[in-house]
């Protein structure tokens, strides 16, 4: 029997918003919870303009993403992933389409059993066409207390 382990993906912006929220603690404790009860994890941004990948200065982009990856690690919980995005002003939605489709691919989920959270209407609007559970964030908002509260609801998965 073929075992499809739920998978969660959170536009990383998501959290980058609500770093200094008072209760952004018991977010990623709630993260850790769900990665330690055998949901998946992915975080996604959108590919970056540039890249910077030097040894005497640091890339924005990927200090931003260990410091992500650092704070759920310390809850006890653990990133699968960070997925970047391809950037394109006329094949937006379908690279949104294409990363998701892969993303479910790449990690063996069915679209019922993966989840979104994100700020974007329209990456939320594609994994919708899919049949991924979506949940909206406000867009730069230090939403936590929907965060949370989504998390929370998230069905737990037996190891």
């Amino acid at each position: 029997m073929e075992v499809f382990h739920p998978l969660l993906i959170i536009s990383a912006r998501v959290l980058a918003d609500a770093e200094h929220a008072p209760r952004i603690d018991e977010a990623y404790r709630a993260l850790a919870k769900l990665t330690r009860s055998g949901m998946r994890l992915l975080l996604t941004e959108s590919e970056p303009d540039q890249w910077f990948p030097t040894r005497s200065s640091d890339d924005n982009v990927l200090v931003a993403q260990s410091r992500l990856q650092q704070r759920l690690e310390q809850e006890g919980g653990e990133l699968d992933g960070f997925y970047y995005v391809p950037r394109s002003m006329l094949t937006q939605d379908r690279n949104r389409l294409g990363a998701l489709t892969d993303i479910l691919g790449r990690y063996g989920a069915h679209a019922d059993n993966a989840h979104l959270i994100s700020a974007s209407r329209a990456f939320l609007k594609t994994a919708q066409r899919l049949g991924i559970n979506t949940y909206r964030m406000k867009k730069g908002a230090k939403d936590t207390d929907r965060l949370i509260t989504t998390l929370k609801a998230l069905p737990m998965h037996e190891r």
